[in-house]
Formats: C-alpha cells, structure tokens, sequence
C-alpha cells in the first residue's frame, strides 16, 4: 500500500512521480505530528482531531504536571481515535524550562513527546519524539 507524504506535491502527483508516498511508518508519524499540531476546532469537519496543548497555551495558572497530564490524556485519546494504524502502548509528555538567556526570545518552555506502538500491519516497533517550543505558559 501507497501513503501519502506531506506536503503534497500535486504537481508531481498528477505526473506519477514517486516523490509524493512513503511508508507507513513515516505516514503514521506524520498524521501524529499533525495531531499534536492541531487545536481542536481547527478541521471543522472533526472537531475532535487534534489535542488541548493550544487551549493550554496562555492558561499560566496551571501547574506543570497537570498540564503534562491533560496533554497526555488528549494525545492519548486522539491518537487511538485517529491513527487506526497503530496500538498505541506509550504516550509520555513532559514540559522543562528553557533558558530565556540563551534563546532571546518570549519562548518559556519546551514540551517533549513520545509515542511508542506497535504497527498494526507488521507488528512491528514504532517510535515518535517530538519537541515543541510553549510560549508563554510560564512569565
């Protein structure tokens, strides 16, 4: 089977290139990376598709491990939902601080993600790890 990569060159599409598929395991981390980069709301059509890190954004009287928690929980439901392709066994979220001094920039903290499964088709291991700059959940 064929999977899409992103972005889609549709130009090249149309002519048959080879350039625009990949395999599944790329596919899926794609589809999980546009998960944690989606607020909820944003695809009308699936209002549900995506995770709470963009409601969180601006709430600063929220404490760290709650919002590690709340994070995990919404990529934990929208993956299972999402992602068919997957059994899903691990979702882990943790949020460090991140030196203003060094970036010189408004960015306050940084969420690490990682999603380990298994592949439905193959059996076999997958991994993702992502991380993403938060701002200003802390001042």
């Amino acid at each position: 089977m064929k999977y899409l990569k992103y972005p889609i060159n549709f130009k090249s599409l149309l002519k048959g290139s080879q350039e625009n598929f990949c395999k599944i395991e790329e596919s899926i981390a794609y589809n999980i990376m546009m998960i944690v980069t989606t607020s909820f709301g944003e695809i009308p059509e699936t209002p549900k598709y995506g995770t709470i890190i963009w409601d969180l954004e601006f709430n600063q009287h929220i404490r760290k491990r709650d919002w590690e928690n709340l994070v995990q929980k919404s990529l934990q439901e929208s993956i299972s939902q999402y992602e068919k392709r997957l059994i899903l066994e691990e979702v882990a979220v943790s949020l460090d601080e991140i030196d203003d001094k060094e970036l010189r920039s408004s960015i306050r903290r940084k969420a690490d993600i990682i999603v380990k499964g298994q592949i439905i088709e193959s059996l076999m291991p997958f991994n993702f790890h992502t991380k993403l700059n938060i701002s200003p959940i802390s001042q």
